[in-house]
């Protein structure tokens, strides 16, 4: 059975395929984050449904989050690591504690997948080395990926959010890799190599270029 670790919002208690949640916040009642969290578990099992989700709960409710909060929630995956973590969103810098952590996952065999935006500068996590960073590019469909190997972003993704029409971007790009790469370890036990299969396009994409 492949864990996929989820560190964002809440999800509801009783979400399909929900292992374990724990929290390294206090709710502040508002409701985006749980939004956000249940738009990426709905993209991810589109593609693999029968993974198991472990929840770990950094954005209150606003989506926003304090590094010490995403760095902790990293530390408790360490203890149990997930087959693969989506950290569907961004942060302006890095620091000593988060690559140490991101390290350790990664040498127990968890398979990183960050956000990246598609314009500015490098974020983190997916800036570090190893993770697989994602953007939202309009040319792919949910079973597709783009090989982009940009600064920032090694891949691009479907930018829609499954079930969540208002949530679109670099997020719900890096929930469809992190599904497609959960429902081909589940058929293979591949590993990140997965991906390369869903490659249909290579390079960033250009203005005015027709997809067809």
């Amino acid at each position: 059975m492949i864990r996929t670790g989820l560190i964002d919002g809440a999800l509801p208690k009783d979400w399909p395929g929900l292992e374990h949640q724990a929290w390294f916040c206090e709710s502040d009642s508002t409701p985006h984050a749980g939004m956000h969290a249940a738009a990426m578990a709905k993209t991810i099992q589109s593609h693999a449904p029968d993974i198991k989700l472990v929840n770990a709960v950094v954005f209150p409710g606003r989506l926003a989050a304090a590094h010490i909060q995403v760095c902790a929630a990293l530390d408790w995956f360490c203890k149990d690591p997930p087959d693969i973590l989506l950290c569907a969103f961004g942060m302006a810098r890095s620091s000593v504690e988060l690559g140490l952590a991101v390290a350790r996952l990664q040498r127990a065999g968890s398979i990183l997948i960050a956000s990246a935006p598609a314009r500015g500068g490098l974020v983190y996590p997916a800036g570090l080395y190893g993770v697989l960073s994602v953007q939202g590019d309009a040319r792919c469909g949910p079973q597709e990926l783009s090989r982009l190997d940009l600064p920032q972003a090694v891949f691009g993704a479907c930018p829609e959010a499954v079930g969540f029409s208002e949530i679109r971007g670099a997020s719900p790009a890096a929930a469809h890799a992190a599904g497609l790469l959960a429902a081909c370890q589940v058929e293979t036990g591949r590993g990140a190599r997965c991906l390369e299969g869903a490659v249909r396009y290579r390079g960033r994409e250009r203005r005015g270029e027709v997809v067809g």
